[in-house]
């Protein structure tokens, strides 16, 4: 075991590596593995960067160095899945003082073992900014917001009156995701009224929650995505993984107004800068994805790193570049 910034030096004095990138990264399941399981009768589940191994009493999460921007596979961040599995668990532990979690524990680096719960098939994004493709929407001209009426006048990176929620349906991997205001979820029968109220009741919670926590550590919760499902005994639980670099936009607070006054978007510290390289390619979910430069994937290892170490306040260790995936014993 030694600190992932001490791996992520290697790979960068490998000038511009995929092949290094890819010894440090961890893909998935192989074929043979699942095919291991399979013939337990025990199925893999492959979603767009985390890979699931479900039974009737555990759900243990593999998190993946997979890498998706624009609902779009776009390559690999070494040792992503190790450092976004430290941030979950820092957060799914802390956030059980607020609402219900899904999380048992984290019987390894890249793996949390987790109560199973049927989810309900809409992601859950709350916003506090005006950031994002929202942002651009409203640039546009668009005003309604999955049933949510913003007024005239609000500006790129500032503050909105209040947090709302913004919902999609949730699309099978790399499939888009749709905007639906609560009226359609329930009309479709993703959830009942009751259920939704309960749903944006405790997903409001978490993100004063997440908001005053990440303030704390001088940064800006800007927007977030939840999953929530209901467990065998019927209690709706958040799931999934929260308060990530990959399911959130974090902006540094010490900078933030400075960066406004001067005409410039904020200080990042989520996966925002391969989405501008992105679309600086003129890629913004159509077509082939343009491959995004080493130095780029590196720089957002470094940047969620930065959060996870700052998090739990130690440096986050590993065991190095897997072979295999990691094979937990199922309860």
């Amino acid at each position: 075991m030694k600190p992932i910034r001490e791996y992520l030096k290697e790979i960068s004095q490998q000038n511009e590596s995929d092949q290094t990138v890819e010894i440090h990264s961890f893909k998935g399941f192989s074929e043979a593995e699942k095919k291991h399981y399979a013939d337990r009768h025990i199925t893999v589940y492959a979603g767009k960067v985390r890979e699931l191994i479900r039974t009737e009493k555990e759900l243990l999460i593999y998190h993946t160095d997979r890498l998706s921007a624009f609902d779009r596979y776009v390559g690999l961040v070494p040792y992503k899945g190790t450092m976004l599995a430290a941030i979950s668990d820092y957060w799914l532990k802390a956030a059980a003082a607020i609402v219900p979690t899904h999380l048992i524990d984290r019987p390894h680096e890249r793996v949390l073992r987790c109560i199973p719960c049927t989810p309900f098939k809409v992601e859950v994004i709350v916003r506090g900014y005006m950031a994002g493709s929202m942002a651009r929407a409203y640039q546009k001209g668009i005003r309604e917001f999955c049933g949510v009426h913003l007024p005239e006048g609000l500006e790129a990176y500032h503050q909105l009156p209040a947090p709302i929620i913004t919902p999609t349906t949730k699309a099978a991997a790399y499939e888009h995701d749709e905007d639906a205001s609560p009226e359609q979820l329930i009309a479709q029968g993703v959830c009942t009224a009751q259920e939704w109220q309960e749903i944006a009741r405790m997903a409001v919670a978490l993100f004063k929650f997440g908001q005053e926590k990440y303030l704390e550590k001088g940064w800006i919760l800007v927007d977030t995505k939840y999953e929530f499902g209901r467990d065998a005994e019927g209690k709706i639980r958040v799931i999934d993984e929260i308060h990530t670099p990959d399911s959130s936009r974090l902006w540094v607070e010490k900078t933030y107004s400075h960066q406004l006054a001067r005409g410039e978007s904020p200080e990042m510290l989520d996966k925002e800068i391969v989405r501008r390289y992105l679309m600086d390619q003129g890629f913004s979910g159509h077509g082939t994805v343009p491959r995004v430069p080493v130095s780029k994937l590196i720089a957002l290892a470094e940047t969620y790193l930065k959060v996870a170490e700052t998090l739990i306040g130690r440096d986050l260790m590993s065991e190095g570049p897997l072979q295999h995936a990691p094979e937990i014993a199922l309860h």
